[in-house]
């Protein structure tokens, strides 16, 4: 193939969206190559948020709301969002529309089955890049993988959804349920997550922050009692599912590596929420506006101090004290307007937003877990 200007490691939703950005410049991009392990992919995953702005991906939203319910036990609040809507992406219309773009540009290849062996080899001004079956050379690597083994974290969100389809009409296709929370629990907070697509389907998630990334296995027998529930006891036919556990805030800094890392464990999620999809769409934005520049990569740039800074503390909070999450969490809504708080979580938010957001919070909890962030206390150490 030949020498590389760009080598990404890793072809998931943070390569593919930087490829995405490369293939608008046709042959005067940087001759970019992505490795992905999978041979082939798959409607895995569905990625959501707030419309805050236009966006590229309009064409590939499959389902959109202006309220949403956030609560306890079915006992749920309706908030208006229609300002800036809740939109559905699922993964295989995003991941088909980059294959097409990469496949009409001569300067961006895509490899699939083709698992990277090792970390990159310095070569010169470049890198050696081995996969099982072939070495590439590149003046620069991104990589987006996870590193290994895994961090600790202050909390994992680990979740298990279907998409289910019932005979007898069960939701409500105008409301999204955003947090419907369990009882506490040992395992860290609990809830339910429902995007519904029609009276008789829906995308049902048992989702859960907690200390340890928790396995589908262990989250089934959840998923299952919370979808009876929504749809009174009826036969449900499952169409898809997914699972996943992300990081939610490093319990200390990564070992630095002499190339670029992106994707989830380096930016790509926001810590107290997860969510991902826009934060890693910005950063590809920059990165190629980057590699067309003065042709090197960028990865992402670290959140405004503030920000950061309250996200650790809410994250250590609910690490401490998981049966104050839902009273936590809810009362963001309840206390603070839907507008601050949807731009605080789209990371839009300004001081004034971060300000009602500290105020809608009872400080009691957040100021120990302050305290005891600045004394450096261990993870765990509660009291």
């Amino acid at each position: 193939m030949g020498e590389l200007d760009l080598l990404v490691l890793g072809g998931g939703c943070a390569g593919l969206a930087l490829a995405l950005r490369l293939t608008d410049h046709g042959t005067s991009s940087p001759r970019t190559l992505v490795l992905e392990g999978r041979e082939g992919y798959e409607d895995d995953r569905t990625w959501s948020f707030w419309r805050t702005r236009a966006h590229r991906f309009e064409d590939l939203v499959s389902a959109s709301w202006n309220r949403m319910a956030v609560g306890s036990g079915g006992r749920l609040e309706t908030y208006d969002c229609g300002a800036t809507p809740y939109q559905m992406l699922t993964a295989l219309p995003y991941y088909e529309h980059v294959q097409e773009r990469i496949e009409g540009c001569g300067a961006v290849s895509l490899q699939l089955g083709a698992r990277v062996t090792g970390d990159p080899v310095p070569d010169g001004d470049g890198w050696l890049v081995r996969t099982a079956h072939e070495t590439f050379r590149a003046r620069h690597v991104i990589d987006t993988r996870p590193p290994t083994p895994l961090p600790e974290c202050l909390l994992w969100q680990s979740f298990l959804g279907q998409v289910v389809t019932v005979e007898a009409p069960s939701f409500d296709p105008q409301v999204l349920t955003l947090m419907d929370f369990d009882d506490p629990n040992r395992r860290g907070v609990q809830f339910s997550y429902v995007l519904p697509l029609s009276a008789h389907e829906a995308l049902v998630e048992t989702t859960v922050f907690g200390p340890q990334a928790l396995a589908a296995s262990e989250l089934r027998g959840d998923l299952d009692r919370a979808t009876a529930r929504l749809v009174g006891g009826g036969p449900v036919s499952v169409r898809r599912s997914e699972h996943s556990a992300l990081p939610m805030g490093l319990a200390g800094p990564l070992t630095p590596r002499p190339w670029v890392q992106a994707g989830l464990f380096h930016g790509g999620a926001r810590p107290s929420t997860g969510y991902a999809f826009q934060r890693i769409q910005a950063w590809a934005d920059t990165c190629a506006a980057s590699l067309l520049g003065d042709g090197t990569p960028r990865a992402v740039q670290p959140d405004p101090l503030l920000r950061r800074a309250m996200d650790t503390v809410f994250l250590r909070v609910l690490r401490a004290e998981p049966e104050r999450g839902p009273e936590l969490l809810a009362g963001l809504f309840a206390r603070a307007s839907t507008e601050r708080v949807i731009r605080f979580l789209s990371d839009l938010g300004s001081p004034l937003d971060a300000l009602a957001i500290v105020g809608s919070l009872p400080p009691g909890p957040f100021l120990r877990e302050a305290g005891a962030a600045l004394l450096r206390r261990p993870l765990g150490e509660v009291g």
